[in-house]
């Protein structure tokens, strides 16, 4: 718009009564506030070239279908986040390309990915595809799902964490595949808490659930293709199944989320950050000891606390923030429901006394041995505020050697002991499912 005709628009709004132009200002400022998130994340996709960052398996797939799909009906395993990283949802990118779509399969949370942990997930539709729900009627596609489905794709982004149930979903894919005899692809995705450190015991098979099914440490460090070779490697998932891995580009083991260049989706409601993908291996233990792990907060699983803890004290006890790379922050904070991310949180509508946790150096944090360090300091201060049975931390553990330990059954050199074992045994055994340097 040339100089004359802006300042003729301009001046023929002013001329308006006052109020009417005050509400068309306001307007115009509330898009602008509106909209800016989309603009700021289409700048974000679109600005960085593809050989500067990490190109996605569903990328790859989208350019070069494999010829065995051609003409092939697919069962998508996807959710919000199988988008390409120009924000094209992986289904419309597939129908674009001419590819017969029968039916798409989604995990918790939904399609959406905005249901709250927990809720089960019905059944929709996507204009004429038919969405299946396995976190409702079942968590296994069914044969009468399967009828009309020649191959499963799956293009879900992870965590990084044994007890997030989206591998949990893969797993059951995998052996529905199996069974049925039809292949699935992989499109393999970055995982978000790192290539390198691994932190855990392994799971052990009397802990196995939905929560937890495949015996790995709580953080594994594989992408979501190799986990998949490692499934079906060492039998947990059914040998037979005809597994085929759509690889990245431009990844490496020691990338976190920011060194990929790619936008962060959130993968679930209450994992809004690749920092709190990072930290809630950790601290997603904490609800099984009767602390707020931030959940009814903006900040989930970063910050932690209770009308009863001293954050002071916790601080002078735990090992110093600068050795595990992060900073430490004395907050006051007050849970409440939050409708789609939590509407129960521990401790809801009181004032918890709490610490707000900043990853400053990914590379040397250990989340969950930050963690059992501060489970060690609520033990030793606070006795009484500590579950002694609580089922579901031991699911999410992966052994009873935590549960021992709150119990005074165990110490916790041989808490620590134990893990390491584990981990040490783990990275000889992921060794030969690694496809990234």
């Amino acid at each position: 718009m040339k100089g004359k005709s802006r300042s003729k628009v301009i001046f023929t709004i002013c001329n308006f009564p006052f109020s009417i132009c005050r509400v068309l200002t306001s307007a115009f400022f509330l898009t602008i506030f509106l909209w800016s998130p989309l603009i700021h994340a289409e700048e974000t996709l679109w600005s960085i070239p593809a050989e500067s960052r990490t190109i996605l398996g569903n990328e790859t797939f989208c350019h070069d279908l494999p010829e065995i799909l051609l003409g092939k009906r697919l069962g998508l395993v996807i959710n919000h986040t199988s988008l390409l990283p120009d924000g094209t949802p992986l289904v419309t990118a597939c129908l674009k390309k001419g590819m017969r779509i029968k039916a798409i399969f989604s995990p918790e949370h939904g399609y959406s990915g905005k249901i709250e942990g927990g809720n089960k997930v019905k059944d929709r539709l996507l204009n004429d595809i038919k969405i299946f729900s396995l976190y409702g009627k079942t968590r296994r596609p069914t044969p009468e799902q399967m009828r009309e489905i020649d191959a499963f794709i799956y293009d879900i982004q992870d965590v990084g964490t044994r007890f997030y149930t989206y591998i949990t979903t893969l797993k059951y894919v995998l052996e529905a595949a199996a069974k049925a005899k039809i292949p699935v692809f992989v499109l393999d995705r970055p995982n978000p808490a790192g290539g390198i450190i691994i932190e855990g015991p392994l799971l052990q098979p009397e802990f196995e659930s939905y929560i937890g099914s495949v015996p790995i440490p709580v953080r594994y460090g594989l992408t979501i293709g190799e986990l998949s070779l490692m499934m079906k490697g060492q039998g947990w998932v059914p040998t037979n199944v005809k597994l085929h891995i759509i690889k990245m580009k431009n990844w490496k083991r020691n990338y976190f989320w920011e060194d990929t260049g790619l936008t962060w989706i959130p993968t679930s409601p209450n994992i809004p950050s690749p920092e709190t993908a990072v930290i809630y291996s950790g601290t997603g233990l904490l609800g099984g000891i009767i602390l707020n792990q931030g959940l009814g907060t903006p900040n989930p699983f970063l910050q932690f606390g209770s009308p009863w803890m001293n954050p002071d004290l916790i601080i002078r006890k735990l090992p110093s923030p600068a050795s595990q790379g992060v900073k430490f922050e004395i907050i006051d904070y007050t849970p409440g429901p939050i409708p789609g991310k939590t509407l129960d949180p521990p401790y809801k509508n009181q004032i918890c006394h709490g610490i707000r946790v900043r990853i400053t150096q990914k590379n040397k944090f250990y989340p969950l041995r930050f963690t059992l360090a501060l489970i060690k300091v609520i033990k030793e201060n606070y006795p009484d505020k500590i579950f002694q049975e609580s089922k579901s931390l031991s699911l999410m553990f992966g052994n009873s050697l935590l549960a021992e330990y709150l119990r005074g059954e165990t110490s916790y050199k041989k808490l620590l002991a134990g893990i390491k074992k584990d981990e040490d045994l783990f990275r000889k055994i992921r060794s030969k499912y690694l496809l990234y340097e």
